[in-house]
């Protein structure tokens, strides 16, 4: 047998055990029970496809979540809002409510050290409801928002709103409403946008129909990856840091290059739109809101302390003026050190765009002074 047919073998062998590998994958998943599923895997399982808000996090649960090498619970109430022990609250009356993507959720945090338990401990009479969860963005934040009041009767007080400066590019990218109203992922022309789109619904795809992507998970998450573990290998400097981050999902706040995307335009036209969707909502009801305001890492690392160079704070201030609601402007407390590196480090997970313990108290420190 020549050395030619060997390979052409080797390799329909390897395909043919490829191929069984797949099927049988994909047969298990279709025949286990749900309840064992639910029990395989990390945070990707109880990260919820949702036909109104694209996902959503389960109720009910009380699971452990990695965050690079960092482990801790997340525990959910029957509403799916992240709580520290799962009680009722009553729908009636003392509700606020605190609206956002991953920051107001809490990534890579146990939930004793989250603001909105911070502020809890010292102001018991009010239910402090954490309505955010990971990759949410205005267009969501309206949707869930209305369905909490119209759909679950919740009676809130007051909610505050995090407008996060990724939430542009989720809006001018990521996200659309379908006919029915629903959020759905949304197709973008742009090449670098679409590889995105197209790697996102792949991984979605085998999050849903594989069995061995869900052990995958569990490996992958359970340890540090690769992007963080060569961040923190390498130098504790601006660039490092930087580099690792999503420049240009946060840069364009202050980056005029970034800022001549069609999609910045398009997003913040969609985020002003939501806005002003979310005031009329809670006005109906006679619900406060208020604005909540906070830098980058981005625009920490790079010393960008001029907010009136900075195209998300202007967006922000300018609606909020212009509506008469009140805006919460944290920034002066993320700029307190000269060095830029120093105000990152001591409040951010390092390696990451997220509050530490330190950044929270910062968000809650700023809110006690509004809190009625």
């Amino acid at each position: 047998m020549n050395f030619k047919k060997k390979i052409f073998l080797l390799c329909k062998s390897l395909f043919f055990i490829f191929f069984v590998v797949i099927i049988l994958d994909f047969i298990i998943n279709l025949a286990l029970p749900e309840k064992i599923k639910k029990k395989i895997g990390t945070t990707r399982n109880y990260s919820l496809k949702s036909e109104k808000f694209h996902h959503e996090i389960a109720p009910n649960i009380n699971v452990p979540e990695f965050w690079g090498e960092t482990k801790y619970q997340v525990i959910t109430n029957s509403n799916g809002m992240r709580v520290v022990n799962n009680h009722n609250f009553n729908i009636e009356k003392n509700n606020i409510g605190f609206m956002g993507d991953s920051f107001v959720y809490g990534s890579g945090l146990d939930y004793k050290d989250h603001f909105i338990n911070i502020i809890f401990n010292t102001n018991k009479n009010y239910n402090l409801l954490n309505l955010g969860y990971v990759s949410y963005s205005p267009s969501i934040y309206f949707k869930k928002i209305e369905y909490f009041i119209k759909e679950k009767k919740i009676r809130f007080d007051k909610i505050y709103l995090f407008i996060d400066t990724s939430d542009v590019q989720d809006e001018g990218v990521f996200y659309r409403e379908d006919a029915k109203g629903n959020i759905v992922r949304k197709w973008n022309s742009d090449k670098k946008n679409k590889e995105k789109n197209i790697k996102y619904i792949f991984k979605n795809y085998l999050k849903q129909n594989s069995f061995l992507f869900k052990f995958y998970e569990i490996f992958s998450s359970s340890t540090i990856s690769e992007g963080p573990a060569k961040c923190l290998k390498n130098k504790n400097t601006i660039k490092n840091y930087i580099d690792y981050l999503d420049y240009e999902r946060f840069g364009y706040a202050y980056d005029i290059q970034i800022q001549s995307n069609n999609w910045v335009t398009e997003g913040k036209n969609k985020i002003i739109n939501y806005l002003t969707k979310i005031k009329d909502l809670l006005k109906q009801h006679n619900i406060e809101l208020q604005i909540v305001y906070y830098p980058s890492a981005i625009d920490i690392l790079k010393n960008n302390r001029n907010k009136e160079n900075n195209s998300h704070y202007i967006m922000l201030n300018n609606w909020s003026e212009k509506n008469n609601i009140k805006m919460i402007d944290t920034s002066n407390d993320f700029f307190k050190n000269i060095d830029p590196i120093t105000n990152y480090r001591k409040n951010h997970i390092i390696c990451d765009m997220h509050w530490n313990f330190n950044g929270n108290k910062i968000i809650a420190k700023n809110i006690l002074k509004n809190f009625k």
